[in-house]
């Protein structure tokens, strides 16, 4: 999906992609709005730039103090406090835009939300009524049209309004699967499967709307237990599973048909079917650039759902995105302990308090996840995880071994629990031990990237299997060939190999994909005086020095500049022969 796709809402909302300018702004903690116009407004444009959306809407409600009639101050506003959830102040000001003439597409459509909330089914409709010239506005108007003519008691009419829409093929993938949610609320229980079964085999939609895409899924299988056919339910929720192990929403349908209960993806209100829309493009459009994006969409679909877990546990996700920890552990806390998503928003509860240094509470919880929870890999992995970011790599060893000793047999999913042991056995020094863990995880899963440079880099490192483990991390990079930090280890291998063309050569693609790595501009510094460019290498020890090195590696970059590589290495050189005859 380009970005092209978000283009009026961009535009309107003063939340558009930071450019270079935005690293010279100040952080918004340090600005002093003080009590003027200016000075608010440029507090909340730095807020904004930040992400920071909680102090930008503090910044803009006093800037409209200020200039009341100022309607594109309002409009910046009036998204800002959309996507901090300041819902009815919005819409507030909305009104006000409209009634300005000219106000925006999205204006309108954010309006329909508030008319589709209290059943205004014909307000909804007249806001819903423009060309919209954006197609992700027209993708949205199109579906939440056909929810309000569902609401209105018209289902026909409804899929017809869905029917309408077109474009590329993520875009009829949302057409497909809020057709079928509209059949089933509707009963039409074979016009859903049918529906629903296009969807699910739209590689686009798999692909641009990976969450979305296991949602409708889901969808399929509640319509053929609707239908019956329990069998055909089961089957498509365990392959689902096979693609996405332990996902709680599956796990939590096969449970319930087990136990003679109906499961529970049903959508079969015009609000409830609005909100998976909102929903649906917020996780659509999380990603790099499309965060805020996202959390409007997110906050509108809580508009129309408001005790919708689902919903609750994405705005969390990305208020956390925003380092807004405690905002999202409020959300975390709040959800159903009889929701299958309980368990998940746990262990995010879990691990934003170790983010904000309340660590015994957090290994409290997380104690308390792996005593309920055995079979939980994700939690075990994200225990482990806090572990080895402490450098407790001991407890991390402990906590991965607990659960592969109940393991019957390892399976492909468990290879990244054998590459994380591996990782921790490393650190503690156990090498012997840490190779059999990464050879596990990559008979487990033979091509994975990550465990190839790993495994590869630390037999160049301990100058063991040079040609197997130089072997190893050129296959990872052509995996991924745009990772920076996997080029670089192709780079540092040649380079400890020898081979310094060859190194100089990789090592400034490196660069290119990872410019503000320390550790890689210092590599390329030491590879760039061995190749005799002497001033490039100083170049980069002290872009690598100004880049805040890793502890412990700073002193040694410095030696460098003073002293030059040759001389630091026949130190280190010394340093080990006097240790080696201790």
């Amino acid at each position: 999906m380009s970005r092209a796709g978000f283009a009026s809402l961009a535009l309107v909302a003063g939340l558009g992609f930071a450019g270079p300018a935005a690293a010279e702004t100040a952080p918004v903690d340090e600005i002093k709005a003080g009590r003027s116009l200016a000075g608010n407004y440029l507090a909340a444009r730095i807020a904004t730039t930040d992400r920071d959306t909680a102090a930008a809407v503090e910044f803009y409600r006093k800037a409209i103090a200020l200039d009341p009639d100022n309607t594109d101050l309002k409009l910046q506003g009036f998204m800002n406090f959309i996507a901090n959830g300041d819902f009815a102040e919005g819409v507030e000001l909305g009104d006000e835009i409209v009634k300005a003439g000219d106000a925006p597409e999205i204006v309108r459509l954010i309006l329909s939300v508030e008319a589709l909330r209290k059943k205004s089914w014909k307000q909804a409709e007249r806001l819903l009524e423009s060309e919209w010239r954006s197609p992700v506005d027209r993708l949205i108007a199109g579906l939440v049209d056909g929810w309000v003519e569902f609401g209105r008691g018209n289902a026909e009419k409804a899929l017809e309004a869905v029917d309408e829409l077109s474009g590329p093929g993520w875009f009829n993938f949302f057409v497909e699967y809020h057709g079928g949610l509209i059949a089933l609320a509707a009963g039409d229980v074979p016009a859903a499967v049918g529906r629903l079964e296009k969807a699910t085999a739209n590689p686009a939609g798999r692909q641009f709307a990976r969450r979305s895409h296991m949602r409708s899924v889901a969808a399929l299988a509640q319509a053929h237990f609707r239908n019956k056919n329990k069998d055909a339910a089961t089957a498509i929720l365990t392959s689902a599973l096979q693609d996405n192990p332990q996902d709680p929403l599956y796990e939590s349908m096969l449970q319930a048909a087990k136990d003679g209960r109906t499961p529970g993806f049903e959508l079969n209100t015009a609000q409830r079917g609005g909100a998976e829309v909102f929903l649906n493009l917020g996780m659509a459009v999380d990603r790099e650039g499309g965060e805020q994006f996202a959390l409007i969409y997110v906050q509108l679909a809580r508009v129309l759902s408001a005790q919708n877990d689902d919903i609750a546990l994405k705005l969390a996700e990305l208020l956390d995105k925003q380092s807004r920890l405690k905002e999202a552990n409020a959300l975390f806390s709040k959800i159903d302990p009889n929701s299958h998503n309980y368990r998940i928003a746990r262990l995010e509860y879990a691990l934003n308090l170790d983010e904000l240094d309340q660590k015994d509470v957090a290994r409290k919880e997380l104690d308390a996840l792996l005593e309920s929870g055995p079979d939980d890999l994700v939690a075990h992995l994200s225990y482990g995880a806090v572990m080895a970011r402490h450098e407790k790599y001991d407890e991390s060893i402990k906590i991965y071994n607990r659960y592969i000793a109940q393991l019957e047999q390892p399976q492909r999913v468990h290879w990244n629990l054998f590459y994380r042991l591996g990782i921790a056995y490393e650190r503690t020094k156990q090498w012997s031990l840490a190779e059999a863990a990464f050879k596990r995880a990559l008979e487990l899963e033979p091509d994975q990237p990550s465990v190839l440079n790993y495994l590869g880099y630390s037999w160049i490192d301990m100058d063991i299997n040079l040609q197997e483990g130089l072997d190893m991390i050129r296959k990872a990079v052509s995996l991924r060939p745009n990772d920076g930090y996997m080029v670089d280890s192709l780079g540092w291998a040649f380079y400890r190999l020898g081979r310094i063309p060859e190194a100089v050569k990789e090592l400034e693609r490196a660069v290119e994909l990872r410019p503000g790595d320390p550790t890689i501009n210092d590599h390329l510094g030491d590879a760039y005086w061995l190749a005799n460019r002497k001033l490039e290498a100083t170049f980069q020890w002290q872009h690598a020095l100004a880049l805040d090195p890793p502890d412990g590696t700073e002193v040694r970059i410095a030696d460098k500049l003073k002293n030059g590589l040759d001389a630091v290495l026949e130190k280190e050189k010394a340093a080990k022969l006097a240790e080696e005859q201790k």
